[in-house]
């Protein structure tokens, strides 16, 4: 019996072995077979050969030999555009380079670099053609095609070419593979050759202005602060007063005036600012069939104003926020004060898709920590209010103790509630070519 589950174990090592290589050797000669030069006639080449034909069969059915000199002077340039285009292109490889992360209607520049690696024959009329695929929010569709074109790259040398993208709507990208073409030198036929060059570029939704009158989002934290909030060291922000030196304090800080007067040192007392704390949930529903404009605005207006609200809060010293999304996914960011974590935020935002039954409860419990510290929660949704439904639905994962002391403020995007705190226009990138 043991032997027999040792074949079998052997057996499928084998096969799964096997398997294996054959996959590996697969994928191989696909990507060689996508490296190669192809070659295809132009609609002129069609035209010409459809000529050469007509010439060529009444020729022959006439028996008139200069005819027949005519049409095989004729084929005798389509062979040498197929000659000279696919040695053009053989030789030639690409390199591209641009920014991973971009904002929504900022351009950004890609730039494609060429080297051609033969030792004789030059290379013309390379262009260069990316296809734009959008993976998320809405996967696998095909947006447009960029081009760049380079006149002249002669032999061993390297050129460059370049192109500019605007991006008009949020998402993640994939820019390629590349397709290097060349029609030289009598555009009767087009020669090609795939290179795989594949980057992924992820497009941070476009911010806005938030007014003055957002201030009131963000808590004032005053505990234990009393004590600390008055010191000298290295994050002082304000003067406020002298006091007598202590063992720590640094020399800098030291009023020389008032020193010399009383005969001891006197340093001076600063006064801290206080941090600010905001929670934040995102609440981002959709109806099912629910695919009308004023709805898809809705949704890009209440995470602009998330993203806008983490970017400035992290410019702010010594300001925390702490964001929780209920969408089509769920994701949970606290602390967020600093660059980093913020971009970590817009990087979320960026592929979020709205959902007819979002997991408001399971977003806030991963935010309970930060609740417990700011009691006060802001909630921006794009339905409108359901207060009790979510204090019901905060009752499990908080506590009822916890709950009590928790104040909501609710801001429905499609009611209009978001117009006095903050300024989006959606309308301010739009045009026929956006991405």
């Amino acid at each position: 019996m043991a032997k027999r589950e040792n074949w079998l174990t052997r057996f499928k090592q084998l096969l799964s072995a096997g398997w294996g290589r054959y996959q590996r050797r697969r994928q191989r000669l696909l990507a060689r077979s996508a490296s190669q030069a192809r070659f295809a006639l132009t609609r002129e080449g069609a035209h010409l050969l459809f000529i050469v034909l007509f010439v060529f069969v009444g020729a022959v059915a006439r028996d008139i030999n200069l005819l027949i000199l005519i049409a095989t002077a004729m084929i005798g340039l389509l062979l040498l555009q197929w000659r000279i285009s696919i040695g053009t292109i053989s030789g030639v490889t690409a390199t591209r380079r641009m920014l991973e992360r971009t904002t929504e209607g900022s351009p950004v520049d890609c730039q494609i670099t060429a080297s051609n690696r033969k030792q004789w024959l030059g290379a013309w009329l390379i262009k260069f053609e990316d296809n734009i695929q959008q993976l998320a929010p809405k996967s696998n569709r095909q947006i447009c095609k960029a081009t760049a074109a380079l006149d002249e790259l002669p032999a061993g040398s390297t050129g460059s070419a370049s192109y500019r993208l605007t991006f008009h709507r949020r998402g993640w990208y994939q820019i390629g593979p590349c397709v290097l073409s060349t029609r030289f030198p009598l555009s009767l036929g087009r020669s090609w050759r795939t290179e795989s060059l594949v980057q992924q570029v992820i497009v941070h939704p476009r911010l806005g202005h938030l007014l003055p009158a957002a201030k009131i989002f963000f808590r004032i934290d005053r505990v234990g602060q009393v004590k600390a909030s008055r010191h000298a060291g290295a994050h002082e922000t304000e003067f406020f007063g002298l006091r007598p030196w202590v063992t720590g304090d640094s020399r800098r800080w030291i009023h020389w005036r008032t020193t010399a007067k009383q005969g001891e040192l006197t340093v001076k007392q600063f006064d801290r600012l206080q941090q600010q704390q905001a929670c934040v949930l995102l609440d981002l529903y959709q109806y099912k069939n629910d695919r009308s404009e004023e709805c898809l605005v809705a949704c890009e207006r209440a995470i602009a104003f998330v993203a806008t609200l983490a970017t400035r809060s992290a410019q702010v010293a010594g300001a925390r926020i702490a964001v929780a999304i209920a969408a089509a996914q769920v994701v949970t960011l606290t602390n967020i004060q600093s660059p980093v974590l913020v971009r970590n935020l817009l990087d979320e935002l960026a592929v979020l898709r709205p959902s007819p039954q979002p997991q408001r409860a399971t977003a806030i419990g991963g935010m309970s920590i930060a609740l417990l510290s700011n009691p006060s929660l802001l909630v921006v949704s794009t339905r409108s209010s359901q207060i009790e439904q979510l204090q019901g639905e905060m009752l499990k994962s908080i506590g009822p103790s916890a709950l009590k002391r928790i104040s909501i403020q609710w801001l429905d995007v499609r009611s209009g509630d978001l117009e006095p705190y903050f300024q989006w226009n959606p309308s301010e990138f739009t045009g026929s070519a956006a991405i």
